[in-house]
């Protein structure tokens, strides 16, 4: 027995386009569009619901901003609440802060350690975080006043899209004086939205109809045509045959369908050339896309938290070009041929020039030696837009003293 699939598509097609007609395009991206803007200005005054959250980066702008060069004042995340087991070192997270001078104030850090303790109740994760930038972020978040540990439960989740700048429209609303203009925002868009749904339609009725009676009658028609038309695989690899042939004797004798080929293979062509071209063109002369050092800083201890904490800068270079970018930073700590600590980025800024980033390892004091040398080896990728991807390594090692605890 055969199924007509063809028929039952067209059929499925042809009431699909009788709907569609029967939409204005143009009120309907009206519409999408003042839903779109309700949503993120609803998400920005009230928080987020189901588990997704829009979050701003209020304090800055760069350099004085925790997360430059990463991220700057007025950046926006979308977040959400993943399992614990689902956040890895080098996340970005949001948790709500507990310390006395920033009691329920929401901070974005990197986390860059994460402790699993297992009790008769389960598994609690707790998180060590710190922000990106070089110049004032050579600590470990507080949690609250006894502990840098944030549990899980007050991780409000981690971020999965940045929406650069567009955070400033909250902070401009948030200014004293001027919290009722969101207020008036809402009230516009959510007018707006009724007006399109309850005005009356400005076309003329008679018009309408008869537009309408011509689409069903060459609808009709289409109908008829597919019900006369039967699914074969047979006919449909004739028909693709014939096609082929016809594309290929055409090529050979008709003059423009070998012009428009070429004109086409040429451009296509083109494009592999000349971008890459263009790129090396731009490209910062004598400078070479890497890591180019380490800097230790002074380390810290605590007892409390049993931990060692280990800040540094990363200093490495972006030639300019289009083509090539830097990702995913690893850098692993090394005592005596054993691995002890291990970190992770999975984003950063990078500019032309000279860049720098804030970085940290947590030790545990019982394995770490301030007195033995330290070998830090960084793994990277240098991704090309064109081309493979390149692996690269960086290592170098500090003889003690190299910090002071």
């Amino acid at each position: 027995m055969f199924y007509n699939i063809g028929y039952t598509q067209r059929i499925m097609s042809s009431s699909l386009s009788k709907f569609l007609k029967k939409i204005d395009i143009k009120e309907t991206a009206i519409m999408i569009a003042i839903g779109i803007a309700l949503f993120f200005l609803i998400k920005m005054m009230f928080g987020g619901v189901l588990g997704v959250s829009l979050v701003v980066i209020e304090n800055g702008p760069c350099p004085n901003s925790s997360m430059c060069p990463t991220y700057d004042q007025g950046d926006m995340f979308l977040i959400f609440k993943s399992k614990p087991e689902n956040i890895q070192l080098g996340d970005v997270i949001v948790y709500e802060s507990a310390t006395v001078y920033s009691r329920g104030t929401l901070i974005i850090h990197r986390v860059v350690n994460i402790t699993v303790i297992n009790d008769a109740e389960g598994a609690h994760y707790y998180y060590l975080v710190s922000g990106d930038n070089p110049s004032s972020n050579s600590y470990i978040d507080y949690y609250d006043s006894n502990t840098h540990y944030i549990p899980y439960e007050a991780v409000l989740g981690k971020t999965k899209l940045i929406i650069p700048k567009l955070g400033y429209i909250k902070l401009w609303l948030s200014i004293p004086g001027f919290i009722w203009l969101r207020y008036v925002l809402i009230a516009v868009l959510l007018g707006l939205a009724v007006y399109l749904i309850l005005a009356p339609d400005d076309k003329d009725k008679k018009k309408k109809d008869e537009e309408q009676e011509k689409t069903d009658t060459e609808l009709a028609k289409e109908d008829s045509k597919e019900e006369a038309a039967k699914f074969d695989f047979k006919n449909m690899f004739n028909t693709l045959w014939i096609k082929t042939k016809k594309f290929f004797v055409e090529l050979v004798t008709v003059r423009k369908k070998r012009i428009k080929l070429i004109i086409t293979a040429s451009i296509i062509i083109f494009l592999i050339i000349f971008v890459p071209v263009i790129d090396t063109l731009i490209k910062s002369p004598g400078v070479e896309t890497g890591i180019d050092r380490v800097v230790l800083l002074s380390a810290d201890s605590f007892p409390l938290d049993k931990v060692v904490f280990l800040p540094f800068n990363i200093y490495f270079k972006h030639d300019g070009s289009w083509n090539k970018v830097l990702k995913s930073f690893e850098v692993i700590g090394i005592q005596n041929g054993s691995i002890l600590a291990t970190m992770k980025w999975k984003s950063f800024l990078q500019v032309e020039g000279d860049n720098i980033i804030g970085g940290s390892l947590i030790f545990n004091p019982n394995e770490f030696n301030a007195n033995v040398s330290l070998t830090l080896s960084i793994s990277y990728i240098i991704h090309y837009r064109f081309g493979s991807d390149v692996p690269q390594v960086f290592e170098d090692t500090f003889d003690p003293p190299y910090l002071q605890l």
